[in-house]
Parts: structure tokens; sequence; C-alpha cells
């Protein structure tokens, strides 16, 4: 029988403490992933971010950007920010419409940011909406806690009965926003969706639709998904209310 040993190629007179096994690395090996870890980037900041505007400091070219995403307001200029972020060039200065900023983020990835007006209008639209939904739920709230803890919202029982019952429809096929591949893309479904909607309704089938989101918001300040509610009224309404 035979046996096979680690140390069986040694020759006479050589230690038998010689490494056979890789030697294990050290903390310094991966000192360029601790300071840059592809796990910790953001990926695709260019699908979020678009130019705003630029004006002139010093001579030297100051860009504004929007966050799609949160509606932030970002100042880049050649000087890194406080994100550690800076303008590596910058061209068509004398046209917003063609400027293009070049931005190097601190991981050293360099993207190209373009003004885009109907993004930005998007973006307002979506911020406008969600602050008009913070502004419902704190007045829904003070009128609960005026009335006691009791409903507040003055819609008679059987149109409360109604929403509910709105509520259990179905989406229709082509409203889709969770295909967006963020916050910005899944508005502008949704917004597409309505405005086509809508666009096919009478006067009287749109103040239906006013009227059923009204009642809608006071009995239910807090719905998870507004977007939807909607969708579904609007629908309810197309369904059952003559043009």
């Amino acid at each position: 029988m035979a046996f096979f040993s680690a140390t069986a190629g040694l020759t006479a007179g050589e230690p038998e403490n010689v490494h056979v096994l890789p030697t294990p690395p050290s903390l310094e090996h991966f000192q360029a992933l601790f300071e840059k870890s592809p796990f910790t980037r953001t990926l695709n900041l260019s699908d979020t971010l678009v130019l705003t505007g630029v004006a002139q400091l010093d001579g030297k070219p100051v860009a504004t950007l929007i966050d799609t995403e949160d509606g932030q307001s970002i100042a880049i200029s050649e000087t890194p920010n406080e994100r550690g972020w800076k303008m590596v060039e910058f061209t068509g200065l004398n046209d917003l419409e063609v400027a293009v900023a070049a931005i190097a983020f601190e991981s050293g990835e360099v993207v190209r940011i373009r003004y885009d007006r109907e993004r930005i209008k998007s973006t307002a639209q979506r911020l406008k909406f969600k602050s008009q939904a913070r502004a419902q739920q704190a007045a829904a709230k003070a009128r609960a806690q005026s009335s006691g803890g009791g409903p507040a919202h003055g819609v008679p029982q059987e149109r409360v009965a109604m929403l509910k019952k709105i509520d259990t429809r179905e989406l229709p096929k082509g409203y889709n926003p969770g295909a967006g591949r963020n916050a910005e893309e899944s508005h502008k479904l949704h917004q597409s969706y309505v405005d086509r909607r809508m666009g096919g309704m009478s006067p009287q089938q749109k103040g239906a639709v006013g009227q059923l989101w009204q009642q809608k918001v006071a009995v239910d300040p807090n719905m998870k998904n507004r977007g939807a509610s909607f969708v579904r009224i609007m629908e309810h309404v197309a369904e059952h209310v003559p043009k």
C-alpha cells in the first residue's frame, strides 16, 4: 500500500516546516476594495440626474442638477462638493438645450448629464403630488383629532361603501407603472395612462372622477397606493357615468 505525504518530496537535511500551502493574504491585499467597494457605489446615477441650469462664477461654470428620485438640487463646479462630485467638463455654455456637464463621482466614474425639460416637469409634478398627499393626510389627522377620533370626513356612508367596492376592482391591463426602472419612470407610466384615459372623458365624467377622488382622500388619507386608487376610480367612472 502506498502512502503519500506532503513532506515526501523533501530531501535529506531540508527542514520539515517548509510551506507547502499558499500564504494567506494579508489585509493590505484588500485595501483597494475597502476604499472603493463595488457594493456601495451608486449605480445608474446618470438615469436620475438632470441638468437644470448653469452660471459662471469667476469665469468658471457652475452647474445645477436635480435628482429626479428625491427632488434635491445639487450644485457642481470644478471643486468637489460635499458628496465628492466635481465637474470635469462643460460644453454648450451659451445654450442649455444642448449643454452637457461631465461629472466625476467620488468613485472615479464619469457620467455626462444633459438638460431635459420634460423630465424636470415630470419630477416637479410628482413631488407636487407627494406634497399634496402629505397635506391631505395632515388635514385628515387634524379633523379626526377635533372630532374625538370619530369619522370627521362628512362623506355619506353609501358613498364610503361605494369607494370600498371600487377598491376591490382589478387594475386595467394597460396600466403597469411597476415596469418603470425607478420612481421617475413609474410616475411617467402612471401619468401617461391617466392623461390618455382622462382625455377621452366628458366634462361630466371628469367632474365625477374629481368628486370621488376628493371623497376617497377624505375617507382614506393614508391609502397605500394613491395612483392605483385614482385609476380604479377613473375606470369606475368610465364604465358607470354616461358621457
